[in-house]
């Protein structure tokens, strides 16, 4: 019964803390970034913006492109990705 008691009580911790501290766990705040701070960070970290004028792409087109990029030498998440895809794709699309 005592470790019943303490095992619920070291689950509802964890899963307090699991809520209140949500980046420690691997979520990324990439909702608060939009697809243009991404642009610059991201994006224009390597490539010139002049580059881009002369690109177009779906958004199925620029999701391979940035995995292209994710799996070379870029540091993009797979959440950076979709934000990233979304605002080239309106940004720089066919």
């Amino acid at each position: 019964m005592k470790r019943t008691i303490s095992f619920i009580v070291v689950a509802v911790m964890a899963a307090s803390v699991m809520l209140m501290l949500p980046n420690a766990f691997g979520e990324e705040t990439v909702k608060q970034l939009d697809g243009k701070s991404l642009f610059e960070q991201k994006c224009l970290k390597c490539h010139k913006k002049a580059k881009f004028k002369d690109l177009t792409s779906d958004r199925k087109g620029w999701v391979l492109t940035l995995s292209r990029m994710q799996r070379d030498t870029s540091t993009i998440s797979d959440a950076e990705l979709e934000v990233l895809a979304d605002y080239l794709a309106e940004s720089y699309g066919e």
